[in-house]
């Protein structure tokens, strides 16, 4: 359905011939009949200055009555009211301005057809937030906090990344001290097989001396080298 919004704007002479309110312009942003509608409002509204709200299916009716003359339009439900009532005091502002004071003698919608104009602009400005500075604030709000959150996700992300790094760091560092475990293991062991490799070879070496020694000496007894 899209963003709430107004709908339609009407602006009718109260006092029309046979005292049946006339409308003298109309703008519609709706594939509805709100013309039927907004006719059978403005029969059941009083003459006297006044505000108003009237609720129809998911739609709201705000009007406006002063000296004679019906400011009115549709909006969804959902939108905040003060915005079609500052729609509405814009359009009653600049409908008197352009009459000049004559305005509760403009009784058909060809003697306001120029009016028409207006207030399709001020419908547009009205749904498009230009002059609501309160949907100004909210808009930036909304969008400081779409910066923020997505700032927040770029430092999760960053805190992810960080964390791989720093897991990865950390497998290395263990990794670094098992190969340097590894590596005395190693080299201990190396060292021992040296020992005892140089240790057979003493023990061979004296061993062959001592049976040349035994031959050259006639034995066990060493006969011939006393």
């Amino acid at each position: 359905m899209g963003d709430p919004m107004i709908r339609y704007g009407v602006v009718a002479n109260r006092g029309g011939p046979m005292g049946r309110p006339q409308m003298l312009a109309e703008v519609s942003r709706t594939s509805m009949d709100v013309t039927n509608v907004a006719k059978v409002i403005l029969e059941r509204i009083r003459v006297e200055n006044h505000k108003m709200t009237y609720t129809y299916d998911k739609s709201l009716f705000h009007y406006i009555v002063e000296d004679g003359i019906v400011y009115l339009c549709m909006a969804d439900e959902e939108l905040d009211r003060r915005i079609p009532f500052e729609f509405l005091e814009a359009v009653k502002k600049n409908f008197k301005s352009a009459y000049l004071g004559k305005w509760s003698t403009v009784t058909t919608m060809k003697s306001a057809s120029d009016f028409t104009t207006e207030l399709k602009r001020q419908l547009d400005i009205a749904n498009s937030g230009e002059n609501d500075i309160i949907r100004k604030v909210k808009k930036d709000i909304d969008e400081t906090k779409d910066i923020m959150n997505k700032n927040i996700d770029t430092l999760l992300t960053r805190g992810e990344k960080i964390d791989i790094l720093s897991t990865r760091a950390d497998e290395l560092n263990t990794g670094a001290t098992k190969f340097k475990a590894q590596s005395k293991d190693l080299h201990w062991a190396m060292w021992k097989r040296k020992v005892m490799m140089t240790a057979i070879v003493v023990f061979v070496i004296l061993l062959i001396i001592f049976i040349i020694v035994l031959i050259v000496c006639g034995g066990f007894k060493f006969e011939k080298c006393k």
